[in-house]
């Protein structure tokens, strides 16, 4: 008799567990398709939703806008046919998305609308490391992550000036395909990103190097601001320790000589600084 309870107990328990199980996924069913209804609900509302406001953020790393609100609002414009005054979900973000990615000084950029009818474009601004003066008679920037950059009516960026037998113009791709193990070999674009990675680690370059000049034979003439001379360091191969030889040098002799007397300061060759006079 008691086994017989037992039993009868047992069932009851598994009963209602199996119970509890249906009801729970029944619940979650029902949740889900009232969940995908209100999400196409407000999805049709929000295209129905006429676009009333085109928003530009420009987010400049460095404070300095060589793109604005302005110039990107052209190229939304230039686009598509229409933005404000549109139902939101007619906004062609695609076609706007691709116009103002393609500028050059424009790292990276996000469209999208919003549930309240507004159409934002949010666009992070490149960051120029170098200027350029090709042999061409072309000038622009390289900037942080091996991107060129085309010249800006908005601002002047200060920044090292390299020019010489330069014959590289603006490109798409970056020059640091994956710095540092993979550069665009071929170019002096390549040369020049790696020679500003390396003077950017040494804050005595960084506040001599202003001007450099690249020879028809592939040397790095640097034209200090302070000082009257070229200091030749060959290509880039072996630069930091070259840096590392010449400093040196410098804070051996400054003291005891007159560097004005040298013109040429020669630092390509291993274990030796060469100075010529003038």
């Amino acid at each position: 008799m008691a086994k017989e309870n037992t039993n009868s107990f047992i069932k009851d328990i598994e009963k209602r567990r199996r119970f509890k199980i249906v009801m729970i996924y029944t619940l979650a069913i029902l949740g889900a398709g009232g969940l995908m209804a209100l999400l196409g609900f407000v999805g049709k509302e929000q295209n129905g939703t006429q676009c009333w406001k085109l928003e530009i953020q420009v987010e400049a790393p460095d404070g300095r806008k060589f793109i604005d609100e302005q110039m990107i609002a052209a190229l939304a414009d230039s686009a598509t046919s229409e933005i404000v005054g549109l139902p939101i979900g007619e906004v062609d973000i695609q076609s706007i998305h691709r116009e103002v990615a393609a500028n050059s000084s424009v790292s990276e950029a996000h469209v999208y609308t919003t549930v309240d009818g507004r159409c934002v474009i949010h666009v992070k601004q490149r960051t120029p490391i170098a200027r350029i003066f090709n042999a061409l008679g072309e000038s622009y920037y390289l900037d942080k992550d091996g991107f060129t950059m085309a010249l800006s009516d908005l601002a002047v960026a200060k920044l090292p000036v390299f020019t010489g037998e330069i014959y590289d113009g603006l490109r798409k791709e970056s020059v640091a395909i994956d710095f540092p193990d993979s550069l665009a070999w071929g170019t002096h674009l390549d040369e020049i990103y790696q020679f500003t990675q390396v003077v950017a680690q040494d804050t005595f370059w960084r506040a001599q190097v202003e001007h450099v000049h690249i020879t028809g034979a592939g040397e790095f003439e640097i034209i200090p601001r302070v000082g009257n001379q070229r200091v030749n360091v060959g290509g880039t191969a072996d630069l930091p320790e070259k840096l590392k030889k010449l400093r040196a040098f410098y804070e051996h002799t400054i003291a005891t000589t007159n560097l004005d007397q040298y013109g040429v300061i020669n630092a390509q060759y291993e274990g030796q600084v060469v100075c010529i006079k003038r």
